[in-house]
């Protein structure tokens, strides 16, 4: 099933509110109609991904944790009674001692002589640097420069037009030259403005710099969320990421709207608006190559790292002025009132955006309010649709029955105005994750099972081509394994066989549902930019040192294998296009093999067989790899990085809420370390390991948190009371 279907079997999404012109203009002169020009076809696609396969039935063999027996002793007395409890209990216990990276807490291990635990966690994070890193790289190197050579020609394309043609295609190519000045100074503030637009465009600019929620636009006259143009994510390590932010924050949600029921001829001018920004990037230059090119280096690889985007794009518009016009239409065939209507009738029968991406009431038309182009589109993600399709207006009223998700009794209000990180996973089928969900309140509201049920059949039929696409989604592709609904399938006695102990605990249930939590987190982080947020309908309503260390690793070998096709797709992808420099691609190449060491060493571990003494050294030396595949070198980390990068901890606005004014914020904070036992050469041993720690919180809507702010907050927002069943301690 393709996201195409996906669309048509969801209810139409609600976007911006009526717009309002521009102050009336004086006319210029009126051009002589051209043939229309022909529309290029380019074609798609990026790279292929091939998967890595995984046969192992596991027959670990079976023991039960007797802390009086461990090899180990003397790591367990580091551990207070409660600890030791569940420890033995469960086979696993976390403590909630931060460590500012996690391959600190294997660095320690190893020199300590303490066996290695090798988590999810730890490779997932080293996935994540590697993945966020070559973001940065791309667009310090290459889409900045040509973000500024392709402002540069739509402007001058922009002004052309304002000068050569009249009447509504006047102001038309007027609101164009705004919008495109408006993201020039955002990203080069010492740029000329011309001067018949510099006072709409300065009050622009006002707002954005302000940032302090939801107001109406001075150039286009409807609401827009302007707490959205705040740095965030990696965006805040340098004033290059900054500007580049919110000048492509501006292209990505501005939009020019198809119908305006209040004021068709708002509708008309930013169509035409929308038309002319088409006809310029298909026909004209970009420092020297055509704007289309350009527009495409930014567009395609962006689209790799995070998908399609959710709005109408260039290729949409482009097409129906084919079916339409012949061609595009140049600025003098845009004054044809009737030929436009009949442009705007054939673009609304093209998909709407399944996500709400700022300010609408619950008195709007969905399939009217929503449609439109976006120059650079914020890009569809599946976690984003979900959300929109389990919050007000899809999901109505508060029934009761437990409290709703809520820092304090004020902030639980009638409608669902806000999701929950668990709903992605509850959707992609954790009974777990619903089982927290319906106990905390957040599942009862009218309507919310029923979608739930639609979303978890939409999302199941979909084939893996779907899941691969791209690496956003093969990123949630790879967590999949970790919200199997039991941690072991087909395993009747606990201790008997099959996967170890400590997998047959529901506490580990908790645990991978944890990672995964804190892994989509860094997800959301790294594609803060160009992931299109859901929005809630506005209701109008020390030890001695031992000889060397065995260690263990959580044997999860789908997750390994799938984060190693993944980490493959992408060093094709990006590589292939020029992307990668050699450092960056040598890290890539050496994270894949380590995967794909983990998995040999976890199919082992399933099958009762123990490693080799290359992979225990392996498993011994991972956190200084860990270590070395995510530090750069002085050159490049000079180039995109901050202080903010000592530490794991980061945190992503997920979602906003009109209603409170308030977003939705998921953390990861510092590591904490694991303690598991686990079976070394027919012995028990206590592994020492590394995981997320992970925070769901609401926060003021314009002051939505930077890495900076985040690990600078003392005391940290409590961690869910779920992870108590697994984090033990303070």
């Amino acid at each position: 099933m393709t996201k195409q279907i996906i669309l048509s079997l969801a209810l139409a999404s609600i976007l911006i509110s009526a717009c309002a012109p521009l102050p009336t203009p004086t006319p210029g002169p009126t051009a002589t109609p051209a043939p229309p020009q022909p529309v290029e076809v380019r074609p798609g696609g990026f790279a292929a991904y091939v998967p890595v396969a995984v046969d192992v039935v596991p027959t670990a063999p079976a023991y039960t944790p007797d802390l009086d027996t461990v090899a180990n002793p003397d790591l367990v007395a580091h551990l207070n009674d409660a600890q030791q409890a569940a420890l033995e209990a469960n086979g696993f216990v976390v403590v909630p001692q931060g460590y500012e990276q996690i391959y600190q807490i294997y660095q320690h291990a190893d020199e300590a002589g303490i066996p290695a635990f090798v988590t999810t966690d730890a490779v997932l994070h080293g996935f994540h640097i590697l993945y966020d890193y070559a973001l940065r790289l791309a667009e310090m190197g290459h889409f900045i420069a040509d973000l500024e050579a392709l402002n540069q020609a739509m402007l001058e394309a922009a002004e052309a037009d304002y000068a050569a043609t009249g009447g509504p295609v006047h102001e038309a190519a007027r609101q164009n030259l705004a919008f495109f000045a408006v993201a020039t100074k955002l990203l080069a503030p010492g740029a000329d403005v011309p001067a018949f637009v510099r006072d709409v465009v300065q009050e622009e600019l006002a707002l954005i710099e302000a940032h302090e929620g939801i107001t109406f636009s001075p150039i286009f006259g409807y609401r827009e969320d302007y707490s959205q143009y705040i740095p965030r994510g990696h965006y805040t390590r340098n004033e290059d990421f900054e500007r580049y932010f919110r000048a492509m924050m501006w292209y990505g949600r501005m939009s020019f709207h198809l119908v305006n029921r209040d004021d068709p001829e708002a509708a008309r001018r930013e169509t035409r608006g929308a038309l002319l920004v088409v006809r310029a990037l298909y026909s004209g230059e970009a420092g020297g190559e055509p704007a289309l090119d350009v527009w495409e280096r930014i567009y395609e690889p962006t689209a790799f790292f995070v998908g399609t985007a959710d709005d109408l794009t260039v290729y949409d518009y482009a097409a129906v002025a084919d079916e339409v016009y012949g061609g595009l239409p140049d600025a003098a065939t845009l004054a044809d009132e009737a030929q436009l209507d009949e442009f705007i009738a054939a673009a609304r029968q093209l998909r709407p955006p399944a996500i709400v991406g700022g300010y609408v009431t619950d008195q709007e038309d969905p399939e009217e309010v929503t449609m439109g182009f976006r120059f650079m589109g914020q890009r569809f993600i599946p976690d984003s649709y979900m959300f929109q399709q389990l919050v007000y207006d899809q999901v109505k009223g508060y029934r009761g029955g437990g409290e709703p998700f809520t820092l304090s009794p004020s902030q639980a209000g009638p409608i669902r105005g806000f999701p929950r990180g668990l709903d992605v996973p509850a959707v992609l089928g954790s009974a777990r994750a619903l089982e927290i969900l319906t106990a905390e309140g957040d599942t009862d509201y009218d309507g919310y099972a029923e979608q739930l049920a639609k979303l978890q059949g939409e999302f199941a039929a979909l084939p893996e081509e779907q899941w691969t696409a791209n690496l956003y989604w093969n990123w949630l592709h790879t967590l999949r394994p970790l919200l199997r609904p039991e941690p072991a399938e087909g395993l009747e006695v606990k201790g008997e066989g099959g996967y170890p102990y400590f997998m047959q605990s529901p506490a580990w249930v908790d645990k991978d549902l944890h990672t995964w939590l804190g892994s989509w987190t860094e997800l959301r982080h790294d594609t803060i930019l160009y992931a299109k947020q859901s929005y809630a309908v506005m209701a109008t309503s020390a030890m001695p040192e031992p000889e060397p260390a065995r260690g263990y690793v959580e044997p999860q070998p789908e997750v390994y294998a799938r984060l190693a096709a993944l980490t493959a797709q992408m060093q094709t992808g990006l590589g292939g296009r020029g992307l990668l420099g050699d450092e960056t691609g040598g890290k890539l190449e050496r994270m894949e093999q380590l995967l794909l060491t983990l998995k040999i060493i976890s199919e082992k571990e399933l099958r009762g067989e123990g490693p080799t003494e290359e992979e225990y050294a392996t498993i011994r030396s991972i956190g200084d790899t860990l270590e070395d595949l995510t530090t750069f070198s002085e050159e490049i980390e000079g180039e995109i990085t901050s202080q903010a990068d000592e530490r794991m901890a980061l945190v992503a606005d997920v979602h906003t809420d009109p209603n409170t004014n308030q977003v939705l914020e998921e953390g990861v904070g510092d590591a904490f370390p694991i303690y598991v036992v686990v079976l070394v050469d027919g012995r028990q041993v206590v592994a020492l390991g590394g995981v997320f720690s992970y925070y769901e919180f609401k926060w003021p809507i314009g002051d939505r948190l930077t890495d900076e702010a985040w690990q600078a907050m003392s005391p940290l927002p409590g961690r869910p009371a779920w992870t108590g069943s697994f984090i033990v301690g303070r």
